[in-house]
């Protein structure tokens, strides 16, 4: 009998702890309390309050002992310890903080999501329909979603096994593993393959009450939007997707006014000039506070190079803006083997290309721009892009030809301009509101340069510049590319040398000494 009452009181501890370790194994995976959690920490008092009924002598009389001093100590410690984890993880939780320490910056979310993020309008819920086979809420998207959710708390993540709830799956539509619904208030976006950058795309889609209509002006010999090929603007064309854009072809020849729904205007590198008519119909527009990005080609390549100013000169230099005839030249700032490709990295202070930084864009066969000074009546002007100090414009384009063909290109000629040109401006009337963009190449933002860190995000940020989007201008996600390290000869013979002949001899010798001065 005594042997079964010593048992019983063993049992009842025994239960305690493990309800002890329930617990805090519920806390620190869940990373808050819950109710198993409270229920086990409930049931482990109440068991120790049991433990004491059933040996209070023992309880009492071990209280004052030597061991029970030091036991106590060392209780107290692991209180204290267990204490600091607690504390830690509490403050982890409230005060989220990871560091990306990849070269690539791919553990971490473009400045565009994170504006986004941000300045969400409601909250946003994520449905994030994975099995377990497609790794459920251990998957990359799920820590992709993570990382949106810890930029602000209105991201809320909900991972649903859509074998285990079908109806729901049936619901949205959902036909792919790891599909991704996002929804705000009765709108839903469904992502099928998640990455950065579809799921930043839904975001806009979803939370944005309208699409701004951008409207493509053609019959002019203009850059193709459908043309997946180097020169077409079916990159630029997803970008504009990407942002929330809806994109309608204009066709000025055809109308007597800018439909009254267009957020803006492209004229994406015509081939052939605008007429007079059709130059009327966009300074009407202008003049009701319209929105238009100009991207007008040198004239030099053209047939007979003789595109001159696309018609467009006396609407532009409205603005303060004037297109000169040229062709940019700047062996200074351009790629190594052809002067005729500017690369710029000077920009102006505009929200445009505040963001950019240093970053590097490229402009092939760009013209300059003349900015009117004094200014008229009502315009501010921003010069965004300039090149460098040593470039010049050169104008005669027939000895250009001459000198491509030998390989050495033309000095500035005597009515040249010279110094620091500016390849792109914005204009502003204050009067009218209206927003002016001209650049002088389409060629930046052509397929074969839109992986060209900076080409396709000056484009947007203008086009969400002139639309008002400003929450949008930013630099967006970059396709992750994986870096290899190729070792040189030399590097390889370091490695073997310090891996397979240095650190084996070196215990070797640390061993020796050991030896020696033991024997």
């Amino acid at each position: 009998m005594n042997g079964k009452r010593d048992l019983v009181p063993n049992i009842v501890l025994g239960l305690a702890l493990v309800s002890v370790l329930v617990f805090a194994g519920l806390y620190f995976l869940l990373g808050a309390t819950s109710i198993g959690g409270n229920i086990a920490l409930g049931l482990a008092v109440v068991l120790l309050l049991v433990y004491v009924y059933l040996r209070p002598q023992e309880v009492l009389g071990g209280l004052g002992s030597r061991q029970t001093l030091y036991g106590g100590n060392t209780l107290l410690m692991t209180v204290f310890f267990v204490a600091i984890l607690v504390l830690i993880n509490f403050l982890s939780m409230k005060q989220f903080k990871r560091w990306d320490l990849t070269a690539e910056k791919q553990f971490s979310l473009s400045p565009e999501t994170v504006e986004i993020l941000k300045n969400l309008p409601s909250p946003v819920t994520a449905l994030s329909f994975s099995t377990a086979a497609s790794g459920g809420a251990r998957s990359n998207t799920a820590t992709l979603l993570d990382q949106y959710r810890a930029v602000d708390r209105k991201f809320q993540v909900e991972t649903i096994d859509p074998e285990a709830q079908p109806t729901l799956a049936r619901q949205y539509g959902i036909t792919y593993d790891g599909a991704l619904v996002l929804m705000a208030g009765d709108k839903t976006v469904t992502v099928n393959s998640p990455t950065e950058s579809d799921i930043t795309s839904a975001l806009i889609k979803v939370t944005r009450s309208t699409r701004p209509i951008v409207y493509f002006t053609t019959g002019h010999g203009e850059r193709d939007l459908e043309d997946g090929g180097d020169v077409g603007f079916a990159v630029a064309k997803g970008g504009l997707d990407r942002d929330g854009f809806d994109i309608k072809p204009l066709m000025l020849v055809t109308t007597n006014t800018v439909p009254a729904d267009a957020s803006l205007v492209i004229i994406a590198g015509p081939r052939s000039p605008f007429q007079p008519r059709e130059t009327e119909v966009l300074r009407a527009y202008l003049a009701r506070g319209g929105r238009l990005m100009a991207m007008v080609d040198a004239s030099f390549g053209t047939k007979d190079n003789s595109l001159g100013d696309a018609g467009l000169g006396g609407l532009l230099s409205e603005g303060g803006i004037s297109l000169r005839d040229d062709l940019v030249l700047d062996p200074v700032s351009s790629q190594m083997t052809d002067p005729g490709v500017t690369i710029a990295a000077k920009y102006g202070s505009s929200p445009i290309t505040d963001k950019l930084g240093n970053t590097a864009t490229v402009f092939p066969l760009v013209r300059s721009l003349a900015l009117a000074s004094p200014l008229p009546a009502g315009i501010s002007l921003v010069s965004l892009v300039q090149t460098s100090d040593q470039a010049w414009g050169t104008s005669d384009f027939a000895a250009l030809a001459s000198a491509a063909t030998s390989g050495r290109f033309p000095g500035p000629g005597p009515k040249d301009a010279k110094g620091a040109l500016t390849i792109a401006a914005s204009a502003t009337n204050t009067q009218t509101k209206a927003r002016l963009v001209v650049i002088g190449s389409s060629s930046f933002v052509m397929n074969a340069l839109s992986r060209q860190p900076g080409n396709l995000d000056l484009f947007l940020n203008g086009v969400n510049w002139l639309a008002e989007q400003e929450s949008q201008i930013t630099i967006r996600p970059k396709p992750f590319e994986m870096r290899q390290l190729i070792p040189s000869r030399l590097m390889s013979v370091q490695v073997f040398g310090i891996s397979v002949i240095l650190m084996p001899l070196a215990v070797l010798v640390v061993g020796a000494i050991v030896w020696w001065r033991r024997r």
